[in-house]
């Protein structure tokens, strides 16, 4: 395969921003990170690597959040343009990411039996997989990722910033992250146990935008606001890892549902797969029980407000 060219490899590394420094700097130290991050995974993921794709995929992702949580302090024409071609790049590698995930899914917890009246589920899957590989090949090939990443290389050093941007980070940063934590709870205290699923994973979305505004934020303000900052990722993640195991489970539940509805299927495959769909659907229900009692009361709690970054 043809490689992305490393055009900003002798690029000297970013020093990180700190409390007086300009926001602007902040931007730059997160851009630099990110397009390392995307070399990285673009290189595990050419060599066929499952966590490659992952990685790949979650950088996309999380430069996506960074972009979005700065958006105050950055161009919106160029910060649009980024954003679309990320979520594009995601979508590109997101049902070879999904399928991984569901076919591991799958494969734990179940007798070998099982694993053999489920054959149609698996060859379903690998199937869809492949012409998913096929579509990621593509994508990593193409010109238009090569495009991105080279812009992303460009911008890193001097992206197109307002002019708030130029004030120091103390003053600037500390809003973006309370912004983050005050939209996740706002949307998680509308859930209930009736509420839609779509519902939970638009909260785990809010979780991981917290967790990574905080991670890109923190250190620039500072000794305590980064080892409070420590806590309120670590926290973030929990709740970002539960609500991915309810949306798992969700996801996996509708496609057992799908292929079953398909017909055509002998008893042992259709005994098997009712017997999965209904293990995926008790599971998903006590992850969403498990954050309805367990952690909606805890993001109401001060300790767990981004507002505590200012120093205040």
């Amino acid at each position: 395969m043809a490689s992305v060219p490393n055009r900003g490899h002798s690029r000297k590394p970013v020093r990180g921003a700190g409390p007086d420094d300009p926001a602007s700097k902040a931007i730059v130290a997160a851009l630099a990170t990110a397009v390392e991050r995307l070399r990285a995974a673009d290189s595990l993921a050419r060599a066929g690597a499952p966590e490659g794709v992952h990685r790949l995929r979650t950088a996309s992702r999380r430069l996506r959040s960074e972009l979005q949580s700065f958006g105050k302090l950055i161009d919106p024409t160029w910060s649009a343009r980024v954003i679309a071609e990320l979520r594009w790049l995601g979508a590109a590698l997101g049902e070879t990411r999904d399928l991984d995930v569901l076919r591991d899914r799958f494969e734990r917890g179940e007798s070998e039996e099982d694993r053999e009246a489920l054959s149609p589920l698996f060859d379903w899957l690998a199937a869809r997989r492949a012409k998913a590989g096929e579509v990621m090949e593509q994508t990593l090939t193409g010109k238009r990722f090569r495009d991105l990443v080279a812009h992303l290389e460009r911008s890193a050093a001097a992206p197109p910033t307002k002019r708030k941007a130029d004030k120091k980070c103390r003053k600037v940063l500390p809003p973006l992250v309370a912004a983050a934590w005050k939209r996740l709870r706002r949307d998680a205290e509308g859930l209930a146990s009736d509420s839609p699923d779509p519902a939970f994973h638009e909260v785990r979305k809010r979780a991981k935008r917290a967790r990574y505004t905080t991670e890109s934020i923190a250190p620039t303000l500072g000794k305590k606001a980064e080892k409070r900052g420590e806590r309120l990722v670590e926290f973030a993640r929990s709740v970002q890892d539960l609500l991915g195991a309810h949306q798992d489970a969700v996801v996996a539940a509708d496609e057992v549902a799908a292929l079953l509805a398909q017909g055509g299927h002998d008893d042992s495959f259709r005994r098997a797969a009712a017997a999965l769909l209904a293990r995926l659907r008790r599971d998903a229900d006590e992850y969403r029980d498990t954050f309805l009692d367990q952690y909606l009361r805890k993001l109401g709690k001060r300790k767990n407000r981004g507002e505590l970054l200012d120093g205040k």
